[in-house]
C-alpha cells in the first residue's frame, strides 16, 4: 500500500502508533535530512549521528504502543535525537575524559563556497555571520539554529533544550544581542542576515 503524500506528519504519527511501518518510513524520509544536519552539530562525526538516528527511529517502532500522540512530530523527533546524542556523548571516552558537560558542544558554521552563493554581497554576509557565530556559546548557537534555521516555535525549543518558555526567550534574546554586538550592526539588519542565509549553506 502506498501512502498518500498529502498526509500530515500528525496523521502519519497516528498511523505509526497503529502499527503502520510505511508511516514510519515516510516520517523518516521527511525528517532524516534535517535531523542529520542538526545532529552533525551536536556530535563530532557522521557515523555517531547515524547511530543515534537509527536508535531513535528503531525506538519509535519498537515502543510505538507506548509513544504519546504528538502535535508537532518534528519537534518530538529532534527532542528524541538530542536525548540520544547526549547519552552517546556521555558514554564515549572523548567526552567522559573531558570537562565538557552534555550541553557544551554545538557547531554552527556556514559554507562560503562561491558556487553556492549567487552574489558576492551574500557571500560577505555569510562569512561575517559565520565568524560572529564562532564567538557564541554552544547553547546560543543551538537556539539560533533551532529558531532561525529549523524555524521552530519557542514552545518546541523549550522542550528540546529543556528550558522554561521564559528561559528560551531570554536565551534567544541574549544570543541575538551577542551577535549584534560582535557584528556591530543593529537588530533589524541582523534579522535580515539570519532570514536571508539559506539553511543549505550550513555545513
Amino acid at each position: 500500500m502506498n501512502l498518500d503524500n498529502s498526509l500530515t506528519d500528525t496523521q502519519l504519527w497516528g498511523r505509526l502508533l497503529d502499527g503502520d511501518m510505511e508511516a514510519l518510513e515516510e516520517i523518516y524520509k521527511r525528517h532524516a535530512p534535517s535531523i542529520f544536519q542538526y545532529g552533525s552539530r551536536l556530535l563530532y562525526n557522521s557515523e555517531a549521528v547515524r547511530d543515534c538516528m537509527q536508535d531513535v527511529f528503531v525506538g519509535f517502532w519498537s515502543k510505538r504502543t507506548k509513544l504519546p500522540m504528538v502535535s508537532n512530530v518534528r519537534s518530538y523527533i529532534i527532542t528524541s535525537f538530542r536525548n540520544s546524542a547526549n547519552n552517546y556523548r556521555l558514554s564515549t571516552k572523548k567526552f567522559k575524559d573531558s570537562e565538557i558537560d552534555d550541553h557544551d558542544y554545538f557547531d554552527l558554521t556556514f559554507s562560503v563556497e562561491l558556487e553556492l552563493i549567487e552574489k558576492e554581497k551574500q557571500n560577505e554576509q555569510t562569512a561575517k555571520l559565520s565568524k560572529a557565530m564562532e564567538q557564541l556559546t554552544p547553547r546560543q548557537k543551538e537556539i539560533i539554529y533551532l529558531r532561525y534555521f529549523e524555524e521552530l516555535e519557542y514552545e518546541d525549543i523549550s522542550e528540546i533544550m529543556d528550558l522554561t518558555i521564559k528561559g528560551t526567550y531570554k536565551l534567544n534574546a541574549r544570543a541575538l544581542e551577542a551577535l549584534r554586538l560582535i557584528m556591530k550592526i543593529d537588530k533589524a539588519l541582523l534579522m535580515i542576515y539570519l532570514i536571508s542565509i539559506n539553511k543549505n549553506h550550513i555545513l
